[in-house]
């Protein structure tokens, strides 16, 4: 049976983006819209991001998950869930850090 992420509607609260809170490891809010809903999300870790990142741990909902790199798309790693909104999420974070 494969297990299925289940992404509320994060619009209902907009957390701090403050630089104490990146500092203190709890990294940077982003927002994505992806199929007309806002959802945000934090990258865990943001200074261990560089060109030759395969791997990025991001916060959604208070729950962890890391996405890895897959060739040039973004999956995410040991669930199998919709892999076109990890690839959303990795991209605007190669935006983001100029990856």
């Amino acid at each position: 049976m494969s297990q299925y992420l289940y992404f509320s509607n994060a619009t209902r609260f907009m957390e701090s983006n403050r630089i104490e809170d990146v500092v203190n490891n709890k990294g940077q809010l982003f927002r994505i819209t992806y199929q007309n809903i806002d959802y945000y999300f934090r990258v865990l870790r943001p200074t261990k991001i560089t060109a030759s990142t395969n791997e990025i741990d991001i916060s959604i909902d208070d729950n962890s998950y890391t996405i890895e790199r897959n060739g040039r798309t973004w999956i995410f790693k040991n669930i199998d869930s919709d892999n076109d909104f990890a690839n959303a999420i990795g991209r605007l974070i190669c935006l983001r850090y100029r990856l």
